[in-house]
């Protein structure tokens, strides 16, 4: 024979156990949305990061075709950029700060990998560095990437001097630092040919994109 006490203790038992499954639903819901909203994010900073690469490159070849002539260009020094912020250790937009030297180790050192040891590889240089909003001339407020961008001759020149540009072709990467380790790159071999004059003589440089792809 049941009593109100039994009844009392199986009702309490099925109000726990609908409490607890209506929490393991909810914490499962909260963390659907909160897996969702880092991976929308993460999306997000990834293209951010690739756009702000792209930008880079498309900000060097603007100044590309100003010049007469690419011979210094894989020598430049970064004060020769228009868009450099000219700080020598700059910040993300988190605070954390960019290591500029250590980043042109590694990237010579990736680039050695690649490139057999020889008077015509590649040594890279750094070309510019700056924020996105500085590249794009953007008034955005937002926490956009910092983007860096290096320069190198091409290894096909017979010329034996990595310093200088002697066919009008060189490799350009440009990477872009977000925050929480984010990190996108974009490496492109570029051609230029020579406007002159009636004279003959170098007035600007048009600008071929050869090669294209994203920096792994």
């Amino acid at each position: 024979m049941r009593t109100p006490w039994s009844d009392r203790g199986a009702a309490l038992i099925m109000a726990l156990m609908i409490t607890s499954l209506v929490g393991a639903l909810a914490a499962s819901l909260v963390f659907v949305v909160v897996t969702e909203s880092r991976v929308g994010r993460n999306q997000q900073a990834g293209e951010t990061g690739a756009y702000a690469a792209a930008a880079g490159v498309e900000r060097l070849i603007g100044e590309l075709r100003r010049l007469p002539s690419w011979q210094m260009v894989p020598s430049s020094s970064s004060a020769a950029a228009t868009f450099n912020d000219g700080r020598p250790v700059p910040s993300l937009a988190d605070g954390t700060p960019l290591d500029l030297t250590r980043l042109a180790a590694d990237r010579q050192a990736a680039s050695d990998a690649f490139y057999p040891n020889g008077p015509n590889r590649p040594v890279w240089r750094l070309y510019a560095h700056a924020p996105l909003t500085r590249i794009t001339s953007s008034d955005l407020r937002l926490a956009l990437p910092y983007v860096v961008v290096w320069v190198a001759d091409d290894s096909d020149e017979a010329d034996g001097d990595p310093s200088r540009d002697s066919n009008g072709v060189i490799l350009v990467r440009a990477e872009a630092f977000g925050t929480r380790g984010g990190r996108r790159g974009i490496e492109a071999t570029l051609a230029a040919s020579v406007v002159r004059d009636e004279a003959g003589l170098p007035l600007r440089s048009t600008v071929a994109v050869v090669v294209l792809r994203e920096a792994r």
